[in-house]
């Protein structure tokens, strides 16, 4: 069998990808499986990925270093920018929240991590909501503050996502790709350091920004359990009350049966939190 990798720009371009057949299993966020699915897409949910206590801590919402704002509730009526249909998107709608504002408060403009650093960089963008790479690299280089990262904000997580077809045609392949997933997610979280040194050239990344990434990341994965997808359809509800969703999905249909998952799922994932 012939593997081919592909990167995407971020969870939403790689939904769309795997929309149309290009790709057939990729990780993403909590929030593009979501209008993947309210989009027609026949997907699956394969793998979460375990929440510890580094999660949050490589996404959060910056201001440039001179910039006046000081506090969260002071970007009401700033214009923010994020990906629609990414993490972000969920995550500034939850940190919102805290502060008492509302996502019609703020100035959306939808934008990739790729496009928005040069901008942010250049002053251009008062508020960004964005993740490492991207994150560590305004921090370090052009000092980024941030005004609260991703920490405690009630995510479920990222997830493995695969299409229908695939998944249904190649069980135990899939559950092979998860099991050495979650086996290098182990060796990574045990040797953050030579995952830096292994990362850094590959991204053209310097070596101590790409130490603080790896040191913020999490790399192992979970099975899918009832509790989690309840909290995901959790997330789905918000995004439909807020007349962000053009219409309510029901996340279990994006599900397999329960003998279906035992036979993806390798055992070091079986409940794991």
């Amino acid at each position: 069998m012939k593997v081919e990798w592909s990167q995407f720009a971020q969870g939403a371009q790689l939904m769309e990808a795997m929309n149309v057949g290009k790709i057939d299993i990729g990780s993403v966020g909590e929030t593009p499986p979501i209008f993947a699915q309210a989009a027609g897409a026949r997907i699956i949910y394969l793998a979460g990925r375990r929440l510890g206590p580094n999660s949050g801590k490589g996404s959060a919402i910056a201001v440039p270093k001179g910039s006046p704002i000081k506090t969260l509730a002071q970007i009401k009526g700033q214009k923010v920018v994020f990906q629609k249909g990414s993490a972000s998107h969920y995550f500034i709608i939850k940190a919102l929240e805290e502060v008492n504002l509302k996502y019609s408060d703020i100035k959306v403009l939808s934008m990739p991590n790729v496009e928005a650093r040069g901008a942010f960089i250049q002053g251009t963008i008062p508020v960004w909501v964005t993740g490492d790479p991207h994150l560590a690299l305004v921090e370090k280089l052009h000092g980024a503050r941030v005004l609260r990262d991703a920490t405690n904000i009630g995510t479920p997580g990222g997830y493995y996502i695969g299409t229908r077809e695939f998944t249904k045609e190649n069980p135990e392949l899939v559950r092979i790709i998860l099991e050495e997933i979650d086996k290098n997610g182990q060796w990574a979280e045990a040797n953050r350091k030579e995952v830096a040194k292994l990362i850094a050239p590959v991204l053209k990344i310097d070596l101590p920004i790409q130490k603080v990434i790896s040191s913020r990341a999490t790399y192992r994965l979970r099975g899918i359990t009832p509790e989690l997808m309840q909290a995901q359809q959790n997330v789905a509800d918000l995004f439909y009350n807020e007349k962000i969703l053009p219409k309510k999905i029901d996340v279990r249909e994006a599900l397999l049966t329960p003998q279906e998952y035992a036979a993806i799922t390798p055992p070091t994932l079986i409940s794991q939190k």
